[in-house]
């Protein structure tokens, strides 16, 4: 995907990545951000192929963003461990998108569910196991017109899934219940269930 070099692409052997366990959707948090992104600059602007800026300067920019949010405590968290670990999980999925994307996120005149469907996409992109829930389970869901997504079809989605993926049957017990928590979580902040 071009500019969105957070992505996770799964690759035969791959393990998944599984630190989703802060959150839920973010999408304040991610709208904060990204406003930080744009105002830093150094982005290509208006051309449509925004996949030229090199990962150097993407990499020296995330930093800058990063240590502007923990040391302003832009999020307003009590305290510095919390605000450097949700600092850090919004900026990792931030990673996944375009700067088109980030920009539109930024802009005042978004509408919060425009925010809140793209705060969706970048946990899709940045966690391959939540975007192959949604593709597998919620996408299904929705197109047989249900509106409802069980933790049943959830553990029965990892149970079949960990076939592949040793990692997740590797999770404790409480690790798991929170993942699940969190990808439920933010499907009800996007609207995209109505209950659970």
């Amino acid at each position: 995907m071009p500019g969105a070099y957070g992505s996770e692409i799964m690759r035969e052997g791959q393990r998944y990545r599984l630190s989703f366990t802060v959150g839920g959707l973010l999408a304040p948090q991610g709208r904060i951000f990204a406003a930080l992104f744009v105002a830093d600059g150094g982005f290509s602007g208006d051309l449509p192929d925004d996949s030229h800026v090199r990962e150097s300067e993407l990499g020296e920019r995330v930093e800058r963003v990063r240590r502007q949010a923990v040391d302003g405590n832009v999020l307003a968290i009590r305290t510095h461990a919390a605000n450097v670990r949700m600092v850090r999980e919004v900026l990792k999925r931030l990673s996944a998108l375009t700067e088109r994307e980030l920009r539109y996120l930024a802009a005042a005149g978004t509408p919060m569910d425009d925010c809140r469907a793209l705060m969706w996409v970048a946990m899709c992109r940045y966690y391959a196991i939540v975007g192959e829930f949604a593709d597998e389970v919620l996408r299904d869901r929705y197109l047989m017109g249900m509106r409802t997504v069980t933790r049943g079809d959830y553990d029965r989605f990892i149970l079949a899934k960990a076939m592949w993926h040793p990692e997740l049957e590797e999770l404790s017990p409480a690790t798991a219940g929170k993942l699940r928590s969190n990808v439920f979580k933010a499907m009800g902040e996007a609207g995209l269930v109505v209950s659970v």
